[in-house]
């Protein structure tokens, strides 16, 4: 049994030698080739028959020189049949008068002026009611629409004939005061002066 199998090892080491042998032939030009170093360029034909420190000065004028040309060539494509533009002038806004104007208010100005204080020690029913209306001061203007000592308005003085004496109620003596609140007295009674009216017991 041995000596029928030694054989055939042989014939199989044998073929798997030659083999081998086959391979490293087919490989051997591939992997020289490979060991070769890389083939140097030839040179431009402008610089052809140049080599050393000097060659490669020539070759770095002309391509400074090629770009400037190249940069130049652009530039001037560049601002060919440029068309000029002008400036525009900015508009001038209009001017405006800085100067305030002031409007009187309508109110403000129909207000009528302070007049001093006038005061009566007088012990008429007027008198009791310019104290309790307006602390006695018949020349009184609050500020509130009603004027003088008994405290008429605007609509009301002018109603009852204070026109005749002055603008405005408290701008009149007290007199005259007292002479348009018997008037409207005479009309009304004493319901002009509500709150007063109950304070002093009047009818």
């Amino acid at each position: 049994m041995g000596r029928i199998l030694l054989p055939h090892l042989l014939r199989r080491v044998a073929a798997l030698t030659a083999l081998s042998v086959l391979g490293i032939a087919l490989l051997a030009p591939l992997s020289a080739r490979s060991a070769l170093p890389d083939p140097v360029v030839a040179a431009d034909r402008l610089l052809a028959g140049t080599t050393g420190p000097a060659a490669i000065s020539r070759v770095e004028t002309a391509f400074a020189r090629s770009a400037l040309s190249i940069r130049d060539a652009s530039a001037a494509a560049t601002t060919h049949g440029a068309e000029p533009v002008a400036a525009q002038p900015l508009p001038t806004p209009a001017s405006a008068p800085m100067q305030a104007t002031i409007m009187p208010n309508a109110a403000v100005a129909a207000a009528p002026p302070q007049v001093a204080a006038v005061y009566s020690d007088g012990g008429t029913v007027w008198d009791d009611l310019a104290r309790c209306e307006s602390s006695g001061n018949w020349a009184t203007n609050s500020g509130n629409g009603y004027y003088g000592g008994l405290q008429f308005s605007y609509a009301t003085w002018h109603g009852y004939g204070g026109g005749a004496y002055a603008e405005y109620p408290h701008q009149a003596t007290r007199e005259e005061q007292i002479a348009v609140a018997e008037r409207l007295r005479d009309a009304r009674g004493y319901q002009p002066w509500p709150a007063c009216r109950v304070k002093l017991g009047l009818p």
